[in-house]
């Protein structure tokens, strides 16, 4: 699928884990991509995406929306993945969540954008004790009421190189023995950021089904207990789990809460109680053609894949892996397909060239010894 003479497409909350997902596949299939993001973020980041092609970065201020107006001209998609983990003097869940989607939707509106693609999360409810979810929910039923043709996405933990879970727990278990295990029963249905995204781009040329709201869920569903399990499993680690309570965790998250980057907050722990899990029967990933990918596997492939290997750039050549498929760091590679035959050919390829190097050696020593017989030169492999 490729865009046709080059479709506009406008994201807000771009500069996220899954937006840069979005963006880096947008970009392969030759949208042009307008991302909106605020001016501290902008300052503070690299937008480092698979191509400068197609692409403009827009800085603005989320309380001046009309300051954006005139850039919804023209675009045919608008895709909302703004969402914030918890609040602070400057960020509000209601704000956030709730307020923006309505007025971008009423921006779609005005303009006759076709598409308008909301993130939302799974499980959210507008009676729920948590202001997350509740905020969630108010915005989904808020912009559909703006923009009734609009596609709302549900995804539940994503997963992915660079995600909140997985890497927050992973540093947290390479500087401690001791990882905390709260509510260790709750059961999540972990998801892949490329399978959200694909879903998210398939889901803007489909024509949709009955339903506006779309809930995407991994193959398998595990307890916190097995993901932090497996999550040790793979990184050949061993830990001690120190089961913690939810409701008793609710105390010290008080004041935690209060750090300019709280470990954990008290509506989190609400969360907590409740399963993540496909329970609606939504249209999902499988209705979108897309087969959801195995969390081990792409666990695997994050921590021990040939995402963390470099090699130079004449290496890369010599295996005839093109730019478009490294990201960021030269040598880092992000189409992980044939990813075991690839690492394997790239290490023969190393070895190979040890050896002649090597042998280089061994060859101007003999030459050293030949030509200088009083030299005690000995040649080492």
């Amino acid at each position: 699928m490729k865009a046709k003479k080059n479709k506009k497409i406008l994201i807000f909350g771009g500069s996220g884990f899954l937006g840069k997902t979005i963006i880096n596949m947008l970009l392969k299939l030759e949208f042009e991509v307008l991302v909106f993001t605020r001016k501290k973020v902008l300052k503070k980041k690299s937008f480092k995406y698979s191509s400068k092609k197609n692409i403009k970065i827009i800085s603005w201020d989320p309380n001046n929306v009309k300051s954006i107006e005139d850039e919804f001209l023209g675009a045919e998609t608008t895709i909302n993945l703004c969402g914030i983990l918890y609040e602070n003097k400057r960020n509000d869940f209601y704000k956030v969540h709730s307020d923006l989607p309505s007025t971008l939707a009423e921006l779609c509106a005005k303009f006759n954008v076709k598409n308008f693609l909301h993130v939302s999360a799974l499980g959210v409810s507008e009676t729920s004790k948590s202001r997350y979810s509740s905020s969630k929910a108010s915005g989904e039923r808020r912009l559909l009421e703006i923009f009734p043709k609009a596609k709302i996405v549900r995804p539940s933990l994503i997963f992915g190189d660079g995600d909140n879970f997985f890497g927050q727990f992973s540093q947290m278990a390479s500087i401690s023995p001791v990882l905390p295990l709260i509510s260790r029963s709750t059961k999540f249905q972990p998801v892949s950021v490329e399978d959200v995204a694909m879903g998210i781009i398939n889901l803007i040329n489909s024509k949709g089904k009955i339903n506006s709201i779309y809930e995407f869920g991994g193959k398998s569903i595990y307890t916190f207990e097995d993901l932090l399990k497996m999550l040790l499993d793979v990184k050949k680690i061993r830990r001690i789990l120190l089961p913690l309570n939810s409701k008793l965790m609710k105390i010290p998250a008080l004041f935690l809460q209060q750090l300019p980057k709280p470990p954990f907050t008290v509506d989190q722990m609400i969360l907590l109680e409740n399963d993540n899990i496909l329970k609606n029967n939504l249209p999902g990933l499988g209705d979108l053609g897309i087969e959801p990918k195995g969390l081990e596997e792409e666990l695997i492939k994050i921590y021990f894949g040939l995402g963390k290997i470099n090699f130079t750039d004449d290496i890369l050549e010599e295996l005839g892996i093109s730019e478009d498929m490294r990201i960021e760091k030269p040598g880092k590679i992000e189409d992980y397909e044939k990813r075991d035959a690839i690492v394997a050919k790239a290490l023969k390829v190393v070895k190979e060239r040890k050896k002649e190097e090597v042998a280089a050696f061994r060859k101007m020593a003999q030459e050293m010894r030949d030509n200088n017989k009083d030299l005690n030169i000995d040649i080492v492999d």
